[in-house]
């Protein structure tokens, strides 16, 4: 009997468990989305309201390029939201170009030093971005790309490259080679048999390193913020610092700003979960 009730627990405290955990997880993205909409005077209410007694969007307005009632220039999201884009789809689109052959020579062909290659890009992730600021700028200042996308974007691709070939190669090693030889036979090229055999049937890790880099470039504060001197270049992260360096009061305005900012990560889970998921995972099993 003690057995049966212990195997029917089990279960429910894991769940139990699990849905405290979630809850805790999401609790300082509801106050993040709340504080946004409430009113000034409620934001710094004692004791605080977990519920907005009034709601505004007057912060919204302002991001979607509307009109402020504050004492300063009118802040327009979307502009900068736009820069965030270029800069998140510009890095996950070099990774994916870059990391693509040099997955699938490290998964197809047997070359010297392969070992040691895929120690050294698993040795790369423990190389924190702070170290690379200083040689990234005088190698771009060398180039004449400081102040440019292109700095960014370059930067930020060699830092999430090698998680992306890791990622890509433990998907093809899953596609048994008779494919590939299979549509040679039938007259394809090598390019051609990895265009049109192989790269379908590896979309789930295709869509996790894109997703992984864009994330990367998405979030990423310290490249923008060394190497984007003109402020129309800045991505929606470093607005949201201008709101803590100059309008220090602002917690609805910075909000409204860091909701924004999430919701393309939140949106991008929910529609490639599976995806993403099943490319993580891809190699763990044999």
């Amino acid at each position: 009997m003690a057995h049966k009730l212990q195997k029917w627990l089990t279960p429910k405290l894991l769940i139990l468990v699990g849905f405290a955990l979630t809850l805790l997880y999401l609790a300082p993205i509801y106050w993040m989305i709340v504080t946004s909409i409430k009113p000034e005077e409620q934001i710094f209410r004692t004791p605080p309201s977990p519920v907005p007694l009034d709601v505004t969007f007057a912060r919204y307005v302002e991001f979607f390029g509307g009109p402020t009632d504050r004492p300063r220039p009118p802040i327009n999201g979307l502009f900068y939201l736009r820069n965030s884009f270029i800069l998140a789809i510009g890095t996950a689109s070099l990774t994916l170009l870059l990391a693509i052959p040099g997955a699938y020579a490290l998964a197809r062909f047997r070359l010297r030093g392969n070992a040691y290659f895929l120690l050294m890009l698993l040795m790369s992730q423990m190389i924190p971005n702070v170290l690379l600021v200083i040689p990234l700028f005088v190698l771009f200042k060398t180039f004449n790309i400081i102040n440019t996308y292109w700095a960014v974007i370059l930067a930020n691709t060699a830092l999430s490259l090698p998680f992306s070939i890791i990622i890509l190669r433990a998907s093809l090693m899953q596609i048994p080679k008779d494919l590939e030889e299979a549509a040679m036979i039938d007259g394809c090229s090598r390019l051609t048999a990895l265009w049109r055999v192989i790269l379908p049937l590896t979309r789930a890790g295709i869509v996790a390193s894109g997703v992984f880099s864009f994330l990367f470039a998405w979030g990423d504060f310290v490249f923008p913020l060394t190497f984007l001197q003109d402020r129309s270049l800045h991505p929606i992260s470093l607005v949201i610092f201008s709101f803590l360096d100059l309008y220090q009061k602002e917690w609805d305005s910075l909000m409204a700003f860091s909701t924004a900012l999430a919701l393309p990560v939140l949106i991008s889970f929910i529609f490639l979960q599976r995806h993403f998921i099943g490319g993580m995972t891809a190699g763990s099993v044999k």
